[in-house]
């Protein structure tokens, strides 16, 4: 199993609604090709107008997350995507202890979007954000 942690910032103007057919076009095709995974949304609320920032874990088999990176990397809703941290779960979890028998971290979502004020946008930060999650429920957003 492979995963793959990114950061990226948001075209300016991205709205809700964006946000919404992001995840609907990820769901649908994310379960068709195996994938799993979040996709964390922050925006500066002090900075008016300022463009978000994406912080987004996929995991599947390494062939699929890496082709989904591809497309994702050249998607215009975002710019200057930068690879946080790549390769096989169980390397780069760290004591995370995985949900399912998979080893993903993640197993039951297609994709699920949490927005949040501060991003942990380093994998010891993402690391920490999965450490403290409790099942399948969505962590409080900020």
């Amino acid at each position: 199993m492979h995963a793959l942690l990114y950061r990226s910032r948001a075209r300016p103007g991205l709205l809700a609604s964006d946000l919404n057919a992001i995840i609907e076009t990820a769901e649908a095709r994310n379960h068709e090709i195996g994938i799993t995974g979040i996709l964390l949304y922050g925006q500066l609320a002090v900075v008016p107008g300022a463009p978000g920032e994406f912080v987004q874990w996929i995991e599947g088999d390494r062939e699929s997350v890496e082709a989904l990176y591809a497309d994702i990397a050249t998607d215009e809703r975002h710019f200057d995507p930068e690879v946080l941290a790549r390769g096989p779960i169980g390397e780069l979890r760290d004591g995370v202890r995985a949900a399912g028998p998979s080893g993903r971290l993640f197993p039951t979502w297609s994709m699920a979007l949490v927005r949040l004020s501060e991003l942990p946008a380093t994998l010891p930060g993402f690391l920490a954000f999965a450490r403290d999650w409790e099942g399948d429920a969505l962590p409080a957003m900020a």
